[in-house]
């Protein structure tokens, strides 16, 4: 059901409009509850440290987490001390905020993001969990003179952030749940952005990269469990192999069934993505499969300018916050 409904998410058909009146309810649902917060009913927590959240207006993978791994090393390479937040979803750790263990994670207890965060920055503090609030809190008391980086959490009204970075992606429909991908409606989310960072004119994704590489023409089988998983079939296409077969799960799919690898020939290499490695590295079958990882990153058009700018932000907010 899921699937199929996330089907008809990529275009305005004849599902969309059926559940537009249901799309109106959600809507009139999240303008009250925003407006509890606007009207001053409710007062959200304000950081003491720089926040910026990397979130979009819709559900799915729109890019967000390339986008923050890309700006945690882009600001770590300019001496800027970064502590990442990410929400561990479908794990042990999803309620409340944790402040991960130095070194390698259970995927099991931390989620598949977390985890692959840690794998891809292992220098950096982890903070996991859904409570962007509490996040927020332990990352100041934990670490004053950093710049807290939260993968997602724009709609978490509690917590109102320095800086909001959308990405959002060219999509046809634009209706709300259950008829359309977003979360709110884009006009409204708007008004509370930062910055709307669309695919083409603001951003980018970089060409894929391959650990081992693999020569162009190469055949290859695909499994991954991401959002937007034909994205991920493109760039391996776009960097010339040649797809043999693809195995497709939903997002955060633990990735443990018995007749994953069913059909995918161990001769071919299996080219998965960093963030589905972490879950299928311990797989029971996965000794008998050449991985070849790919790491894909989101980045700005005109990165120095983008940079630039960000830094500006940084800088003055910095000048605001008076650390502990």
């Amino acid at each position: 059901m899921k699937a199929a409904i996330e089907r008809a998410w990529e275009e305005k058909g004849h599902i969309a409009y059926i559940l537009s009146p249901l799309s109106l309810l959600y809507q009139l649902g999240w303008r009250t509850y925003l407006a509890i917060y606007e009207l001053g009913l409710k007062k959200p927590h304000i950081p003491e440290i720089p926040t910026i959240i990397i979130g979009n207006f819709t559900a799915g993978g729109s890019g967000k987490t390339p986008f923050t791994v890309y700006l945690a090393e882009a600001l770590t390479s300019r001496n800027h001390p970064i502590v990442l937040s990410t929400s561990g979803y479908g794990s042990p750790k999803y309620h409340g905020a944790t402040l991960a263990p130095n070194g390698s994670l259970d995927v099991n207890e931390w989620g598949d993001e977390s985890t692959m965060f840690r794998e891809l920055l292992p220098d950096l503090p982890l903070i996991v969990g859904h409570d962007r609030v509490a996040a927020a809190q332990l990352a100041a008391q934990q670490f004053p003179n950093h710049i807290l980086l939260m993968d997602d959490g724009f709609q978490h009204l509690r917590l109102k952030p320095d800086l909001s970075l959308i990405i959002e992606p060219d999509l046809e429909n634009d209706f709300c749940f259950p008829a359309g991908p977003y979360r709110e409606p884009k006009s409204v989310g708007a008004r509370r952005a930062t910055r709307i960072l669309t695919y083409d004119e603001h951003i980018q994704p970089l060409p894929l990269q391959l650990n081992p590489s693999l020569p162009p023409n190469t055949k290859v089988n695909a499994l991954c469990a991401i959002g937007q998983p034909h994205r991920f079939l493109n760039s391996l296409q776009t960097i010339g192999l040649r797809v043999q077969k693809a195995t497709l799960r939903p997002d955060h799919d633990p990735l443990t069934a018995g007749n994953l690898f069913a059909n995918l020939e161990p001769e071919l290499p299996l080219v998965v993505t960093a963030k589905d490695y972490v879950k299928l590295k311990n797989h029971t079958e996965a000794k008998n499969y050449q991985f070849s990882i790919a790491n894909y990153l989101v980045a700005p058009k005109h990165p120095e300018e983008f940079l630039n700018w960000l830094e500006s932000k940084i800088h003055e907010l910095r000048k605001e916050k008076t650390p502990r």
